[in-house]
């Protein structure tokens, strides 16, 4: 039976921040379970809250980066782990 995990190589590896540079909407999903819309100029707004917050505050708590079709575009496999591109 074929396994389900995708695989991952160290040439996908996606830089600290570099989802900002695809011009396009995207939501962030960290490990305690919050999630954030990125607004321009590095800030990311809390869903629930509303609150702003400096991206590089919450970088390391991320988990998986998706567009606005729940696409995803970067993940991390536990809180360890580089944020790894998918596309």
């Amino acid at each position: 039976m074929k396994s389900k995990t995708k695989k991952y190589s160290i040439n996908n590896r996606f830089g600290q921040l570099n989802f900002i540079k695809l011009d396009i909407p995207v939501t962030i999903k960290t490990f305690n379970k919050e999630v954030y819309n990125v607004k321009k100029g590095m800030y990311v707004k809390n869903i629930q809250t509303n609150k702003l917050k400096k991206l590089s505050d919450v970088y390391y708590d991320i988990r998986t980066v998706r567009d606005m079709d729940g696409n995803i575009i970067a993940k991390r496999k536990n809180f360890y782990s580089e944020l790894v591109s998918v596309i």
